[in-house]
């Protein structure tokens, strides 16, 4: 089962804080498990070996993804763009994509959190230069596994969780107040 968490706060740390805890009680975890990161950064429950997570976080929003096998997610709200920054970090097919968009923010956004999703789910950090694969389809293929991208619209962005099951569950935690 691969479940993903979304919750606004305050501030998006908090968020994601909130998002986790709401993932770990759903798995029966304690809310404030020991964490630790690989040495390429990606965190880990230590306890939990078995367990998969991760974390994400954009202005108000926050998300915590959950999973019995690697997975990332990414969670972006929509902004103006620094100059060619599509063409530093997509492959060609991806830029020519782009350039077709009526909304080109909103589609570098789209594209963006499954870049981002992808790496933390291989946990190389950005030893994986991002302009040597692909996100235009819902399914990548790479070193003989599969992941699949699931990219939900949530208000002012995106959320994409990767991960190598093609169905995955998303949980709204309720606003705190």
């Amino acid at each position: 089962m691969t479940e993903v968490y979304l919750a606004r706060g305050e501030d998006g740390k908090t968020a994601s804080r909130r998002a986790m805890a709401a993932a770990l009680e759903a798995w029966g975890m304690p809310k404030e498990p020991e964490v630790a990161k690989t040495v390429l950064g990606k965190p880990y429950l230590v306890h939990y070996p078995g367990v998969h997570f991760n974390l994400s976080h954009s202005d108000s929003w926050g998300a915590c993804a959950l999973s019995e096998a690697p997975l990332g997610v990414d969670v972006e709200l929509v902004r103006p763009l620094r100059q060619n920054v599509a063409g530093r970090f997509f492959t060609s097919t991806e830029q020519a994509f782009l350039a077709r968009q009526s909304e080109p923010e909103r589609a570098f956004f789209r594209l963006w959190t499954r870049k981002e999703s992808f790496i933390k789910a291989l946990g190389k950090g950005l030893t994986l230069p991002l302009n040597s694969f692909s996100v235009l389809e819902d399914v990548l293929y790479r070193d003989g596994l599969v992941w699949y991208f699931h990219t939900y619209s949530i208000e002012g962005g995106f959320l994409t969780l990767c991960c190598q099951q093609p169905e995955a569950e998303f949980h709204r935690v309720e606003d705190a107040g």
